[in-house]
């Protein structure tokens, strides 16, 4: 009995001490196994990223990677990003939050995301710690990072590549159609990544420059065009001698039936080597020479550069002519270096038999800037002179029958008919600035010394007797050098250096002229006798008005800078016509107009019978130049230019009331319409 109850009670001490030992461990199990650590954001990264983890796309996503798996609508209400953007939430997994804007998200703009706490996971743990913060910018608009060739290489190879590299990945099929190659230049393009590669069907040509543009057509991936064009220039390497004009352009039409066919290189051409080299197609017998190109900058003397081929009788009229230049013109002064031969055509127009009721204008549309005509409507263009030198100035007797005009420093005369112009300008002088007198017997002009460039005076020149060139006042002449302008139209509402400014009476007998110091100066004709009238720096061309027996001209006062429209009779003092604005214009009736506007000139009518000046046109993205009226005066014919800069927008017509505005030319500048 005694061994029995021994053992009861030992028996009984071992089931306590397990029973103990098992609510131990189930205590320790249930704290190890019951999830009591509250969830935490792992990582918050942009789905689409410009090269960073701070820097998205504007169509990304925002991931949001927990560090458990979470409910996700306590997640999604903890959610926030500054500036509020509206989206949507998808999840990857249970852990893995995923924001996608409803709409793109601004470009440039900074973003913060946050995570705020108080999300749960799905034991119930809640976490209330610190929230996770991200901040990321979107990209700006789309930009070139860099180019091959760089912008403004010289001495790229003709069979090079054009490597265009963005800052991101963009729109295969946008971009490409956006990018042009001038001189119009075929390409086969191939991407990789964010980097185009153009390859030209053909080398490029030797010694050209070349214009790469990307215009805002171009798009990123996400739809995001550039801000402004791209545009890259470089030059090609130089051959032994390249062709770098021709005239008549290629394309052009207009050109004149008894002008040269003109090729210009960039270096001095060896003369034995040009024979045979150009053929013609229709056939156009005619005498192949080298010649130098005009230049009025004192003392130059240009290399023989310029290969002029003159036919011997005059081209048929409103015919296209192909010009193919062979293989082998050579450098005079090396002769191992030679040119590659090029094919052009253009079209002629047709002798002019009169130029009354027709519209004269300055283009550079066959390669250099010349005199042309076209009739009242615009059409039947044909071009007057055939200058290699950019025509600055010309002028015309109202009957239309006797012109004078200058280039390159020498001005030159012709009537319609005459084969071949006069030149006016004597061996030692340039001359400028031309201005008839009405019957046509003497011109008026601006002359410099050829040796020295120093001012010589404003003079008058006898175009068709035995009477000697007077000077006329010591000073006014405009400076040298207007063949290196190119003739180009300037852009500007104030009248270029050589526009011509003097004016004269339609009985002859008085000038108006400016100055070398600005100065407004009433000459006497016949005894040269000339008085300042006191008024100073003209805002354009001066004008004769028969109806009002003066001159009126927008000019400032003596010892005033302010512009107003002075009337000017011979031998009297001016009279102030009112406020009057740049280029003003007198009619046969005494209307005028003139450009009113410093940012964007626009052409306003002013009434002879009174009234408020009244603005004619009101273009946004034109500015007006160079207005003056029709024979009868009820028409203003103008010049527009971009808003921007840059060459002319054509000529432009409109009624006086405003109505009936139309294009007339693409191109061109100082238009003049005669009766």
């Amino acid at each position: 009995m005694v061994t029995s109850g021994l053992v009861s009670r030992h028996t009984v001490e071992l089931v306590g001490r397990i029973v103990a030992i098992v609510a131990l461990l189930l205590i320790l199990a249930n704290a190890t196994l019951v999830d009591r650590v509250p969830p935490a954001v792992q990582s918050i990264t942009l789905g689409r990223t410009a090269g960073d983890a701070h820097v998205g796309l504007t169509h990304t996503t925002i991931d949001v990677e927990f560090t458990k798996v979470v409910d996700q609508s306590s997640a999604q209400l903890h959610f926030g990003i500054a500036p509020a953007v509206q989206g949507t939430f998808a999840w990857d997994g249970g852990r893995t939050m995923i924001f996608t804007p409803a709409e793109k998200l601004p470009v440039a703009t900074q973003f913060t995301v946050t995570v705020a706490p108080g999300y749960r996971d799905l034991n119930g743990n809640v976490a209330d710690q610190g929230g996770a913060t991200f901040t990321f910018r979107t990209v700006g608009l789309p930009v070139l990072t860099s180019s091959t060739p760089a912008d403004g290489a010289t001495d790229v190879a003709v069979d090079a590549p054009i490597a265009l590299t963005f800052d991101r990945l963009m729109d295969v099929g946008a971009t490409q159609s956006a990018i042009s190659i001038q001189p119009t230049t075929r390409f086969r393009a191939t991407w990789s990544g964010s980097t185009v590669t153009l390859t030209p069907l053909q080398p490029l040509s030797f010694g050209t420059p070349y214009v790469v543009t990307v215009s805002q057509q171009a798009a990123d991936t996400d739809g995001n065009s550039p801000a402004a064009p791209i545009v890259i220039a470089f030059t090609t390497v130089r051959a032994g001698l390249a062709l770098t004009q021709v005239v008549p352009a290629d394309g052009s039409a207009g050109a004149p039936v008894d002008g040269p066919i003109v090729m210009v290189f960039d270096g001095p051409v060896d003369p034995s080597s040009v024979t045979g080299l150009v053929r013609i197609t229709p056939p156009a017998p005619g005498d192949l020479r080298v010649e130098t190109l005009p230049d009025d900058n004192p003392g130059d003397t240009p290399p023989a550069s310029v290969l002029v081929y003159r036919p011997s009788g005059a081209l048929a009229p409103h015919t296209t002519y192909t010009v193919e230049l062979l293989d082998g013109v050579r450098r005079a002064d090396d002769p191992r270096r030679v040119a590659a031969g090029r094919t052009w055509s253009f079209t002629t127009g047709a002798p002019t038999d009169s130029l009354q009721n027709q519209v004269l204008f300055l283009s550079a549309r066959t390669g250099v800037r010349n005199l042309w005509a076209m009739n009242p409507d615009g059409s039947n263009p044909r071009q007057l002179t055939d200058e290699l030198a950019p025509v600055t100035a010309y002028d015309v007797t109202a009957d239309g029958k006797r012109v004078v005009y200058a280039a390159g420093g020498l001005v030159k005369t012709f009537r319609l008919g005459d084969t071949a112009p006069t030149v006016l300008t004597p061996d030692d002088a340039f001359d400028y600035v031309p201005r008839l007198v009405p019957d046509g017997s003497a011109v008026i002009v601006g002359r410099r010394g050829r040796l020295s460039g120093q001012d010589e005076g404003i003079w008058l020149l006898p175009v068709e007797s035995s009477q000697q060139p007077r000077q006329l006042l010591p000073t006014g002449a405009p400076p040298t050098g207007s063949v290196g302008s190119g003739g180009v139209f300037s852009d500007a509402a104030a009248p270029g250096p050589w526009t011509t400014l003097a004016a004269v009476s339609s009985a002859g007998r008085t000038a108006l002229v400016r100055d070398g110091r600005g100065e407004i100066e009433e000459i006497d004709l016949a005894s040269g006798a000339a008085t300042a009238v006191g008024l100073h720096d003209p805002s354009g061309p001066m004008q004769w008005s028969d109806r009002e027996r003066g001159f009126v001209v927008d000019a400032a006062g003596d010892g005033q800078a302010t512009l107003a429209a002075w009337l000017i009779r011979p031998g009297e003092p001016p009279v102030p016509l009112g406020q009057g604005g740049p280029w003003l214009s007198v009619s046969p009736q005494g209307d005028m107009t003139w450009l009113a506007g410093t940012t964007l000139p626009h052409v306003v009518f002013q009434p002879t019978i009174g009234g408020p000046p009244e603005a004619l046109t009101t273009a946004t993205d034109l500015a007006d130049r160079e207005p003056s009226f029709s024979p009868a005066g009820d028409i203003v014919i103008f010049v527009r230019a971009p808003a921007v800069g840059g060459p002319s927008a054509g000529i432009w017509e409109v009624r006086t009331d405003g109505r009936d505005l139309r294009q007339l030319s693409p191109d061109g500048s100082q238009p003049r319409w005669l009766p």
